[in-house]
């Protein structure tokens, strides 16, 4: 849906969080870097003590191998690092696109980096007899320099608090997880959310809201209005796929229809129907369906289910009609039998009572099967998808004669359509060049695909020649939601609460929206460029590649360069179902979450995202730990949709690139040194055991790669480079002394943004850029020497994620390890 109608409604700020005050624990001062933790007892000659990690079902604080950042109300505009220049009449349109020539005050150079594994780590892909191998350049391992890049960009992102966007999510929808429902506040939750979802239409609890009712969704092609012309019949009918496999067979000219892996080829399993690439060749296939002219009480519902399938246009003769009574008898028989045992169970009068009446029914039922009349309907087969062990498809009748007609708005087409909302199996399942069904007056229209053009949008997008079979609400005699399956959801919400969660001059989309190119650049955009950072005329276009460019580090040696066998890794990706985890929540007395007013999407009108998402070093060097890629072997752990085999690179390998600039403020080439060096030393520091240390690669779950970057500075002189044919003149490496200046131009500028934004909202302003929150929640993920165990950053279970944890802030999370660890320390 478009933001445009919803524009007048003022966007959340933190003044409108639940306000609460903090517990005495979260009021302790965090661990701040770099003093890291304090002494372990066993350092100190004592007992060592087996810190317990937040348990999510007992406390609901959650775990994860990230945390968030907290986000800024703006960015800091890139004119604060180019201060000195810009007051000396340079324009900084000037200084961001002028690549050909130097601007006086700035400095070209470049930055000679070396990068050291401190873990084993995968960077790049390059397949090898299916196994992913890291990439390499000239047969020595490399990192790529995309990589190291977008590594560079994001801490300078971070640091600076730079635009996140576009953010890409859809509306969200009512979805449970696997709850504990003895839990208070999973039922708090769920009552919100049940109660919201019925508000919009939803159906899936007691009391039921709007019933679901079938149709054709079809399109005017002169108008390009949608409307939905209604069945026929109350509902679709049904067909068991054991049946309908085996009338496919007398239909020429079709491929077998295939069991799913998990179902016997007899049809005797049970059940189920996994879409595969014969797909599209049975959706929307025209067939004629027997169904049993039936009324009454419990064998009425028969009328709707077809016992025997046949060709379109074909006759159902004698023996058709005794295979079909053939079927209802059975099916008579087993509801029947289903009945006894229900009475049998029963413990009470009433239940006794109630499975004795159906029992009763299908007696008699199946005393009269042998003069039951069989309808014969027109229909289309409508099969909806992946859904778990699935038992029956659909069919659709045909309306030729159907005169009512249902709009449908336009911005409900467009939702459904949208990126978000089509599944991979929708897109592969419903191409482009796939029609619709002929129903009623839509087959009577010329496709338009008659020059050429497409019958749908998009893959996996609606029909635009014909009819599509579709489920929907209606409320009022309007299209209130629609969807491909019985079992649709709709959005919980009427905005999409993540855009409206980002405050509004960090959130990309909304400020593309609204002032489009030319918007005042932040720091990450103007080191790195983009397609929209110059104001528009003047003679240029709107992009401007950056004035930093990252080449790939490689690796001097090849020798055991590699683990001897490939790891399979679980890919990990944001679900729906942990949406707490990336909120701002209210803190009680006692612990996080347990506040009744518990922040979820549905809130939105006060809903604030929690940050940027930062990984946390994952790596345990103890001795027990060393299993751990041995566990994490091909042979142990079974291939699925959300495994990759990679194989990493030996941790200790040393990967020498280079990062080349040009005309960049002393602030500017300091923001590249503050992001490599994060609070190391100048110069890096320890390169075997540092204080802080960077993520690289794939393994989320793993902590990705920890790497070690010491950087080394050469800025070149001009003048003196022309004077001479000497490659080395003109080229001075900058010491620690003088990349420690740089490194405070940054900060400083960094500090008074800070402290102005600081007084603007009545907080109290940071002494150092260090006590900024941002930069010390950054500077606690990257944390090496003193990072977190495994177990207090492990990926939680289902079971966990339906009770609701709420993840605290980092600050929180290292402070309350400290005291774990040390309960007499701070």
């Amino acid at each position: 849906m478009s933001d445009d109608r919803h524009s007048g409604v003022p966007r959340p700020t933190p003044a409108a969080m639940p306000r609460r005050r903090a517990s005495a624990a979260a009021r302790r001062p965090a661990p701040l870097p770099p003093g890291g933790r304090a002494r372990r007892r066993d350092e100190r000659g004592g007992a060592s003590p087996h810190p317990q990690p937040p348990d999510p079902l007992r406390d609901h604080q959650a775990v994860a191998p990230y945390g968030l950042v907290p986000l800024p109300e703006r960015p800091m505009p890139a004119e604060r690092l180019q201060e000195p220049v810009l007051r000396e009449g340079t324009p900084q349109q000037r200084l961001l696109a002028a690549h050909d020539q130097r601007v006086p005050g700035t400095h070209t150079g470049w930055i000679d980096i070396t990068v050291r594994t401190l873990t084993p780590a995968f960077v790049g892909a390059t397949r090898d007899g299916g196994v992913e191998h890291s990439l390499t350049i000239d047969g020595r391992p490399a990192l790529p320099g995309a990589s190291l890049r977008g590594l560079l960009r994001n801490t300078v992102r971070v640091l600076t608090g730079g635009e996140t966007g576009p953010v890409n999510t859809p509306q969200l929808f009512f979805r449970a997880p696997a709850a504990s429902h003895s839990d208070r506040r999973a039922r708090h939750v769920m009552r919100r959310l049940h109660k919201q979802y019925r508000a919009r239409g939803g159906t899936p609890s007691n009391p039921p809201g709007t019933p679901v009712q079938a149709g054709f969704l079809r399109r005017d092609r002169r108008s390009g209005s949608w409307e939905i012309r209604p069945l026929p019949v109350e509902r679709p009918l049904q067909v068991r796929l054991a049946d309908l496999r085996e009338d496919l067979r007398r239909f020429p000219d079709l491929p077998e229809f295939e069991p799913p892996p998990h179902e016997a080829a007899d049809g005797d399993g049970p059940g189920g129907y996994v879409p595969a690439e014969f797909h599209r060749e049975f959706q929307y296939l025209p067939v004629v369906a027997l169904c049993p002219d039936v009324h009454g009480r419990t064998v009425g519902e028969t009328r709707f289910w077809a016992m025997s399938v046949l060709p379109s246009g074909e006759e159902p003769g004698f023996g058709q009609r005794e295979a079909a009574r053939d079927r209802l008898r059975e099916r008579w028989s087993q509801k029947r039998g289903g009945a006894e045992q229900t009475m049998r169970r029963a413990s009470g009068d009433r239940s006794r009572s109630a499975a004795r009446g159906r029992r009763n029914d299908y007696d008699r039922a199946l005393k009269r099967v042998d003069d039951v009349a069989f309808r014969a309907y027109e229909c289309v087969l409508v099969l909806t998808g992946v859904a778990g062990e699935r038992k029956n498809a659909y069919l659709f009748p045909v309306a030729p004669d159907s005169e009512r007609s249902l709009p449908v708005p336009a911005h409900l087409v467009a939702l459904v359509e949208s990126a978000d909302q089509i599944t991979r199996f929708q897109a592969r399942n419903f191409p482009g060049d796939l029609p619709g069904a002929s129903s009623g007056a839509a087959a009577s229209e010329p496709p338009e695909t008659g020059r050429g053009g497409p019958f749908r949008a998009r893959d996996g997008g609606l029909a635009r020649a014909g009819g599509e079979p579709v489920w929907y609400q209606e409320h009022e005699g309007r299209i209130v939601s629609f969807g491909r399956s019985g079992g649709y959801r709709v959005a919980v919400g009427e905005f999409d609460p993540v855009s409206r969660a980002v405050p509004e001059e960090v959130h990309t989309r909304g400020r593309v929206r609204a002032e489009g190119t030319g918007r005042t650049p932040d720091v990450p955009r103007a080191l790195f460029g983009d397609v929209d950072l110059l104001p528009p005329g003047q003679g240029c276009g709107p992009a401007a590649r950056g004035r930093v460019s990252v080449g790939s580090a490689v690796c001097d040696t090849t020798e055991g360069a590699w683990l001897d066998h490939p790891l399979r890794v679980e890919l990990l990706s944001p679900q729906r179902s942990c949406f707490a985890n990336y909120l701002l929540q209210p803190v009680s007395e006692s612990t996080w979450g347990q506040a009744p007013d518990l922040v979820t999407w549905s809130h939105e009108g006060d809903v604030r995202l929690g940050g940027y998402k930062v990984y946390l070093h994952r790596h345990d060097p103890l001795p027990a730990s060393a299993r751990r890629y041995a566990e994490l072997h091909p042979d142990r752990i079974p291939e699925g949709p959300t495994t990759r085999d990679v194989l990493p690179m030996r941790a200790g390998l040393a990967f020498h690139g280079r990062i080349t600039f040009a005309n960049l403020t002393d602030a500017e080439v300091g923001a590249l040194l503050r992001a490599l060096h994060l609070g190391n030393p100048a110069g890096g520091g320890e390169s075997a055991d540092p204080l802080y240390a960077h993520k690289i690669g794939l393994g989320k779950a793993l902590g990705f790669g920890s790497v070690h970057i010491a950087p080394a500075l050469y800025l070149i002189d001009p003048a003196e480079r022309s004077a001479s044919l000497d490659p080395g003149a003109g080229v001075a490496c900058v010491g620690d002394e003088g990349m420690q200046k740089l490194l405070d131009a940054f900060g400083d500028a960094l500090l008074t943004w800070e402290r102005e934004q600081s007084r603007r909202v009545g907080d109290p302003p940071p002494d150092d850029w260090t006590e900024v929150r941002r930069v010390e929640a950054l500077l606690l993920a990257a944390q090496w020497r003193h990072r977190l165990p495994e177990s207090w950053t492990r990926v939680m279970d289902l079971d966990e994620f339906g009770v609701y944890p709420v993840l605290p802030d980092l600050q929180t999370r290292f402070a309350a390890y400290a005291r774990a660890v040390d309960p007499g320390a701070g």
